[in-house]
């Protein structure tokens, strides 16, 4: 992991500006809740950190590098939707190794990656599954999984 600063960061949506100059510092390894009510901005937070959402103002900085003009590709960050996005097709296991298969990791290190998670995650026992074999707790902890394997 590393540090996640935002300095003065604005998102307008026309002349709509639904985030106001938001500057944050998360340290390495820290844990952080946006808690807030519907429609308040967290979602389109968490979007323009990932760099999935353009940011209309201010710096967004990871590791110390600012990242306004890098592709979400490239940030290193994951994130875990409310929908779970899951492949249905493919097993809890292919589910979580897909990424790092993609990027050409080695198989043996993706096995380690993808055991160590489950088993964390305590769904090791629901590998050979497919999501709708999942209920929702098991469906959030393989999404979650899947972005800590990377």
């Amino acid at each position: 992991m590393a540090a996640v600063t935002l300095t003065n960061v604005i998102k307008r949506f026309g002349s709509f500006e639904v985030v106001h100059g938001a500057n944050i510092d998360i340290a390495d390894g820290e844990f952080v809740v946006f808690v807030g009510p519907s429609g308040c901005g967290k979602s389109t937070l968490l979007r323009m950190i990932a760099g999935l959402e353009d940011i209309s103002g201010g710096d967004i900085a990871i590791g110390g590098k600012v990242m306004n003009d890098v592709e979400a590709a490239d940030r290193g960050i994951a994130m875990v939707f409310q929908s779970y996005a899951l492949y249905p097709h493919m097993t809890v296991e292919q589910n979580l190794s897909f990424g790092l298969r993609m990027n050409g990791n080695p198989k043996a290190d993706t096995d380690r990656r993808v055991k160590r998670a489950a088993e964390i995650l305590r769904i090791d026992e629901l590998m050979q599954r497919r999501p709708k074999q999942l209920s929702g707790g098991q469906r959030q902890r393989v999404a979650i999984g899947r972005a800590i394997v990377r």
